[in-house]
This record gives structure tokens, sequence and C-alpha cells, in this order.
């Protein structure tokens, strides 16, 4: 474990703060700007995205070495069509027990962190030819049921981050299947979500290990509709769908969308929501900061953030920065990134906990990253049994250390 904490020393020095909290007892649940346990503590969560895992995306996941697949669904439909539904299943099962397990959230734990924020997307539920009710699959809580089981053992809570809707919430390889982005358009997407949403918020009701549900991962509606009515229309009939089923988690909505700001989203007020948590992403992108240093740029991303929460503090909700990165920059700049949240009070998840570059080789993705050349397979040629071993080596012990580019 020492290896990992020492390693990166940005991340080892701070979140004392997050072990000087006491463990959450019951649901987590909003109080005004801060979320709180049953016993009214204050639960600041802090802690990494588990990208990668169930939404594979070809610049951090080994899924694909001739990178020719591009996202979730491809790698799905190629190892269906060549093996059967039955061992392409066992495949992306070996593949996320290998990416994560429960050294992993052990490992989050020890460091000090109390939170994540696991990407799904309806293909783990729902049958990739049959994205309905009939689709259901028997297994479709199978591994998310285990890591929410590990953190319940390690105690630290999971954030259900729907990253990819039915038909699909943008064009990105990141909602599982790139290029639809049909889901504004197509009712039957919406209420197939909307039952989807219901499924999992049925499921989860009782169980305090899990802190909340994320309705749509960065939602981009096509130009020339309107998106703010869009999104926030969606948001109403998810936020509802899982009322109806789960009145006791805190449900997250997202700003990235169009400015990606807080004044994307409505008071909650308007809507009657209550017990959300009002999320934001940063990214900050050179192309934003033309003629900027990327650690300026960073660093004035975190504060434009902070500037954002402030000028919204008479919403009265939490916010969670719910992605960020201070991209390819010296530990020092996630250190001013993260003390500014801290400061601020605000919420945070990295993405990610672990990745690895297109070639193998570690970036600045990951708080975790491969220490040695590991294999990975073409899911177009390779045998089921190369496949099988390929994917069984990326288990983080043995193979991964804290990435060398933030130490």
């Amino acid at each position: 474990m020492s290896r990992f904490r020492t390693g990166s020393l940005v991340f080892a020095v701070l979140c004392t703060s997050c072990l000087a909290e006491a463990r959450a007892t019951g649901v987590l649940h909003t109080r005004g700007s801060e979320i709180v346990d049953a016993g009214g503590q204050i639960r600041t969560l802090r802690g990494f995205n588990l990208g990668g895992w169930f939404v594979m995306e070809p610049f951090m996941s080994p899924m694909d070495r001739t990178h020719r697949l591009q996202d979730s669904m491809s790698v799905m439909r190629t190892l269906e069509s060549r093996f059967g539904r039955e061992t392409a299943r066992r495949l992306v099962a070996l593949y996320q027990k290998s990416w994560i397990d429960d050294g992993d959230i052990a490992r989050i734990a020890k460091a000090g962190f109390n939170a994540v924020r696991i990407p799904v997307w309806w293909g783990q539920f729902l049958n990739i030819d049959d994205p309905t009710a009939s689709g259901w699959r028997g297994d479709a809580f199978a591994d998310l049921d285990r890591i929410v089981a590990a953190c319940r053992k390690h105690g630290i809570v999971a954030i259900i981050d729907m990253h990819g809707v039915v038909g699909g919430q943008s064009d990105n390889p990141d909602t599982g299947q790139a290029g639809e982005n049909r889901f504004w358009t197509d009712p039957e997407a919406q209420s197939a979500t909307a039952w989807l949403w219901g499924r999992i918020a049925a499921h989860y009701r009782d169980d305090p290990t899990v802190a909340g549900y994320d309705l749509i991962n960065e939602p981009a509606p096509p130009k020339g509709m309107a998106a703010k009515e869009a999104v926030w229309s969606a948001y109403d009939r998810l936020y509802r769908t899982v009322r109806a089923e789960d009145p006791q988690h805190m449900i997250f909505l997202e700003d990235s969308f169009g400015s990606w700001s807080l004044n994307m989203l409505p008071p909650p007020s308007r809507f009657g929501w209550t017990n959300v948590v009002y999320e934001s992403h940063i990214y900050p992108w050179a192309r934003n900061h033309p003629g900027v240093p990327q650690a300026q740029a960073a660093e004035r991303s975190a504060e434009r953030a902070v500037d954002d929460a402030a000028r919204h503090r008479d919403w009265n909700v939490p916010i969670y920065i719910g992605e960020f990165s201070a991209l390819d920059t010296a530990p020092g700049t996630w250190k001013t990134m993260i003390e500014r949240f801290d400061a601020a009070r605000l919420n945070w998840t990295i993405w990610s906990y672990k990745a690895m570059d297109r070639d193998g080789t570690p970036n600045f993705w990951g708080y975790v990253e491969p220490t040695v050349a590991l294999p990975r397979p073409d899911p177009s040629t390779d045998d089921a049994e190369t496949i099988r071993r390929d994917w069984s080596a990326w288990r983080t012990d043995g193979a991964f250390a804290a990435n060398p580019a933030l130490r």
C-alpha cells in the first residue's frame, strides 16, 4: 500500500482531512450546502472516478491494441458475433474483474479517500440488441454489486453515474456507443432510460453505501436544440422516476453542457427538487486558454469553479466537482486545485483512478498507471483464450504503481 500513497506525494498530503472525518452511518443526504450522514456529521466527498471499468474508453483502456474498436458497444458486438453472447459476457466480466477489484477499493480507502464515482452505461444492464425491459440481463448487477460490497467493506461510498443513457446523450465514445446522441429526440430511448433508472434506484434504495445517483453524464443535446429546456426536462423526468422508487438517496445533476457552469442549471425550487447535489466538471484544455501555460490554465479553471459555486450559494445545495484533471502538470498544480476546492467546501472526485496511454505507457490521467508493458488483445482476431489471458494481466497489484507524472 505504501508505494501507492508515498509515490504520489500530492495525494498523500492532501487527504489528511479525509482521514479525519468519521465514516458515514446511514444514507447520506443534503443539509443546505453540505452533505451529511444520518448522525448529522458533515461528509465532504473526496475520491476518484472508476473510469475505464464498465465504460471502456480507447485513450485509457486496454480494449483493443489495434485501436479499431472505439467504445464498449463495438467491443461487445465484436465478441458476441465471434464467440456468442455467453462467452462474450464472460470475457467482458473478466476484464472488469481485472481492471477494478476489492484491492483497488481498499487502496483508495487506505490512502484516505472516502468516495468513488462509478460510470455505468445501459449496455451492462440490458442486451445490446434489445435496450428495453424485455432485454434485462440476469447478471445486470453482478459486478456493480461486487464493487459496492467492497466499498461497504472498506468504509467508502459510491456514486452511481449514468455515463451512457439508452440512445446516447452525446456523440462521445464515453457514452458506451460513439456517434449516437439519439436520446434527446427518441421517446423510446427516454422511456427505456427512465425505466432503467427505476430498476437501479429500487435495487439500491436501502443501501447506505450508495451515496446517490448521477442522472446523466455530460449531456450534450444536438446543435439547434434548446439545450437547457431539453436537459432540464430530462432531469426532471428521471428525478421523479428515481424518487418514486427511492425517496432517500441524493440525486446528482450536472451542469456539464453548454457553458459548463452552474448557470446551466435551474434553481432547485423551480422543479421542487430536494436532496440534490449540483455537479460540475473541469478540464482546463489549452484550446480554451490560448497563450496560457497549462498549469496556469488549471489553476484558473479551479478558481472559476470556486467562484461559480460562491455565486450560487443562495441555491443552498452542495456543489460537487464530479470530474477534474490538472492535465499534464506538476504535483503543485494538482495541490493548488484541490486546496482551493477544499477551502470552498466543495466535494470532488478526480478523473481517474486507473488509466494507461494508447501505447500502454503512463500518462497524467490515472492515480495508478502501469509500470510494465502489459498485453492488450485484438477482440476482432484473437481467440478467446488469448483475450482472456491478456485482460487478466491488467490487475493493479504487481503491474501498477503511483503515476510518475504526478510525483
